[in-house]
């Protein structure tokens, strides 16, 4: 878990240092989301913002919602090549406002790979 600030670049917006118990909290939370894709989505997306590591957050919370999509038969999120910059914009859009669903729509939207929400 890291213990010291960091900063995220091409955005000023300093994410606070994690909470063990807050982020644990916030997962229970989100595994009450009954769509399994849409549950991957939004940790993953939590897990982004949060910054809980000192590096590879970005990696971690995409291999961490894979796991949730592939143990359920829903596909994988993949960012496509061609949609790295868009992806990467509205990533910083959500790490400065803290408002997920564009984020999530992106991915649902062009992302996935495989069987979506049933």
């Amino acid at each position: 878990m890291r213990i010291y600030d960091v900063k995220i670049g091409g955005t000023n917006w300093v994410p606070e240092l994690p909470n063990e118990e807050t982020v644990s909290n916030k997962l229970k939370e989100f595994n009450e989301i009954k769509c399994v894709t849409e549950r991957a989505i939004t940790i993953m997306c939590y897990l982004m913002r949060t910054q809980f590591f000192s590096d590879g957050n970005k990696r971690t919370a995409m291999l961490f919602a894979n796991k949730i999509m592939i143990e359920n038969g829903k596909g994988i999120i993949s960012i496509p090549i061609e949609e790295d910059i868009n992806f990467g914009n509205e990533l910083t859009k959500y790490y400065e406002t803290g408002n997920m669903e564009s984020l999530k729509m992106f991915i649902f939207n062009k992302a996935i790979d495989g069987i979506v929400c049933n």
